[in-house]
């Protein structure tokens, strides 16, 4: 985001991590009820793009960090430069914006990375005009595959209905992504409080600090997507989407409000995590200082005894009794044995 103080409005600039030179494929898809064709290459020059007014037509773009396409996209099919600023920034925060001719969405793709316990999160943005959908991606993988084999395959709803419900599709499997990650970050939270319950240690303080970055990082991308969904359901949002698709935007509305609340209360576990951890530290604590001041109650009196008889006054009449020495021991031992005695009755031992 730093990258862009300063800058004027509408100024096109990559905000991710990847490098401007790494290639850039791009898929056009192009189906209805009785065919399927799809066409891909890699970015160069010029887009090698056809409509087909007839069928579906759905431009995947892989990439977004070479400015120069998104331009030559933008001029191709007449997309604002503020539209084009949102889609590079890969730290936009996910909305709905309505224009005259098209809509723009934005949000973030969230799966499993290759190491453990680490997210991926890539931005992905929808620009749908009336005839064709364009999805941009930060990265070539994604979460679509099973929505392109439906295509392929022709099977399911998607061969029958137009780009607004297939731009419903896309985003309802990116929701249905997020479920799976609520399911693993409740898995580390019940083995992280199980672990702390029984034998808490440093490095789980460390565990619940990234968890909770974890946590925050996904309750950002989430909690946006409520206003999304209802603004999905807008009336002027109909003519893009399609007149019968509310059953469908009312199910994804639903899902999103689990994914909020489920993140929500996920959340509050964490915080709930750090207040465990700092509690069996605290009872741990305490423990100890128990044992040293029940250690401390037992030898006071005897090291007052061994210091009363340790003096060297002169004249000590006890001291000169021939079994004194004994009777001290004797009762000394017997002060230990009912201390501990005491202890144990009143269950503090």
């Amino acid at each position: 985001m730093n990258k862009k103080i300063g800058l004027q409005p509408g100024t096109l600039l990559y905000t991710g991590n990847r490098h401007p030179a790494e290639e850039i494929p791009i898929t056009h898809y192009i189906y209805n009820s009785e065919s399927f064709k799809k066409n891909s290459f890699i970015f160069k020059d010029n887009l090698l793009i056809e409509l087909h007014p007839s069928h579906v037509n759905w431009l995947n773009i892989g990439g977004i960090h070479n400015t120069e396409l998104i331009k030559k996209v933008g001029d191709f099919f007449n997309i604002d430069s503020l539209i084009l600023e949102d889609l590079l920034n890969s730290s936009q925060r996910p909305k709905l914006e309505v224009r005259e001719d098209f809509i723009f969405i934005t949000l973030k793709m969230i799966s499993h990375s290759s190491k453990k316990n680490v997210y991926e999160y890539e931005q992905v943005s929808f620009i749908l005009f009336s005839n064709l959908l364009i999805s941009f991606q930060e990265n070539p993988f994604d979460v679509f595959d099973s929505i392109r084999c439906r295509i392929e395959k022709g099977i399911g709803r998607l061969k029958n209905r137009k780009e607004g419900y297939l731009t419903y599709s896309l985003i309802d499997r990116i929701i249905d992504n997020y479920f799976i990650i609520i399911d693993d970050l409740e898995e580390r939270i019940d083995n992280l409080e199980e672990r702390i319950a029984t034998n808490s240690k440093k490095a789980d303080f460390d565990e619940i600090l990234e968890l909770k970055k974890e946590l925050l990082k996904f309750k950002k991308s989430a909690f946006p997507l409520r206003e999304l969904s209802s603004k999905l359901r807008d009336s002027d949002i109909e003519e893009y989407l399609g007149e019968n698709i509310d059953i469908f935007l009312r199910d994804l509305q639903d899902h999103i409000i689990i994914v909020t609340e489920a993140t929500d209360a996920l959340f509050n576990r964490g915080n709930e995590l750090l207040q465990l951890y700092h509690s069996t530290i605290s009872n741990g604590m305490n423990e100890i200082m128990k044992v040293l001041t029940m250690i401390s109650t037992i030898f006071i009196p005897l090291s007052f005894l061994v210091g009363l008889y340790g003096m060297n006054f002169e004249y000590m009449p006890e001291l000169k009794y021939k079994y004194a020495y004994f009777f001290l021991l004797a009762f000394m031992g017997s002060l230990f044995l009912g201390t501990i005695y005491f202890f144990k009755r009143k269950k503090w031992w």
